[in-house]
């Protein structure tokens, strides 16, 4: 079946009446934090009483950087004049004069630290409803039957899209990832695809041999036989959540063990993404120190495949265009229905600029 819609990824607009992680809370702190984030320059950091604040990176006197700057107190000082921005936006100090313009401001973006995520909204500041932010107990994060680790964020040099539909075909496991996260049968393995409102969740099951690098990922034995339920799902669009659950067959009393890896994915710019990586378990023991680093490095070179692949896909797009091939296969159900569910965000989106 070819794709049903018109699709080039880095083309669409972005929706933005949306909740996207822009950090971990641990990276943000007292020290601006500058990060590119749907386009838009925004410096992060806390004030004195940890309070979150996000603010557009540019200074409204003569658009020097804030991030360049330093905290003093709750307002952050540009370094060039020394003008200072209170958590809203509103310039608060102009050193050089008594008065402030009422033009003197920057955009403030609405933040809300959920688990170790730091989100921002960035459409119209009154749809901004923290109830919208997914559960983060549904997937193991502030959940007291699952230990959960702050990983690593990945830069990639591809649409955001593009991620979400690596992450919504699971079949690519077996053979981008060799060994790493299945024994060879997940590609051939029947998929159920469900949507419910702006949630797409894709189901797969298989029975298979854990082999040396699965086991290492997964913290299994090697050798052992499990029956494993494999579920993708995203959040259009801005968080995908992959769950395995593995049943161990050769031991009807072990309990069963269940892994959720958690991806929100944030556009950096229409063609390049951040993708933060985080896991839940409800199995062994929490990993720290030499350990934790040890296994980030592992998943991290492993993910740099999907960035490899990902960025040679966004460079096939920019250079062919509308001639890019684009066949869509049944295991393309999840990925096919997540364009749709965008298409209809950015089509709400843009009339309701044109009704404003």
């Amino acid at each position: 079946m070819s794709a049903p819609i018109a699709y080039h990824p880095g083309k669409q607009p972005i929706p933005r009446n949306a909740w996207y992680v822009v950090a971990f809370s641990r990276e943000i702190t007292q020290k601006p934090l500058s990060r590119r984030l749907l386009g838009d320059k925004v410096v992060l950091y806390r004030t004195e009483n940890g309070q979150i604040v996000a603010l557009a990176d540019y200074c409204a006197h003569r658009a020097m950087p804030l991030s360049a700057g330093t905290v003093k107190g709750d307002c952050i000082q540009c370094p060039y004049h020394g003008l200072e921005y209170d958590p809203a936006g509103k310039c608060a100090n102009i050193p050089s004069q008594p008065q402030i313009p009422r033009l003197m401001k920057v955009r403030s973006y609405p933040t809300v630290e959920r688990w170790k995520w730091v989100w921002a909204w960035f459409g119209e500041p009154e749809r901004a409803d923290p109830s919208l932010i997914p559960d983060h107990s549904e997937f193991g994060m502030d959940n007291t039957d699952f230990w959960s680790v702050d990983r690593f964020v990945m830069s990639i040099g591809g649409s955001y899209q593009l991620l979400h539909e690596n992450l919504l075909d699971l079949s690519h496991v077996t053979f981008l990832h060799a060994g790493s996260f299945d024994s060879g049968a997940m590609a051939s393995a029947p998929q159920s695809t469900q949507v419910e409102g702006r949630l797409i969740s894709i189901t797969r099951e298989v029975t298979e041999v854990v082999g040396a690098a699965y086991g290492r990922i997964f913290s299994l034995e090697e050798g052992i036989r499990v029956r494993r339920t494999l579920r993708s799902r995203t959040w259009v669009p801005s968080l995908n959540v992959v769950t395995s659950t593995f049943h161990f067959l050769d031991e009807p009393g072990r309990p069963a063990a269940v892994r959720h890896s958690v991806f929100p994915i944030t556009p950096d710019t229409a063609t390049t993404c951040h993708y933060f990586v985080g896991t839940a378990h409800s199995y062994g023991e929490p990993a720290a120190g030499d350990v934790l680093k040890a296994q980030n490095q592992v998943l991290f070179d492993v993910f740099l495949a999907d960035k490899t692949a990902i960025e040679a896909i966004q460079q096939a797009y920019d250079e062919l265009g509308a001639a890019t091939p684009d066949c869509s296969v049944r295991a393309d159900e999840a990925a096919l229905k997540f364009r749709r569910l965008l298409d209809g965000m950015i089509g709400e989106e843009a009339g309701s600029l044109a009704v404003a």
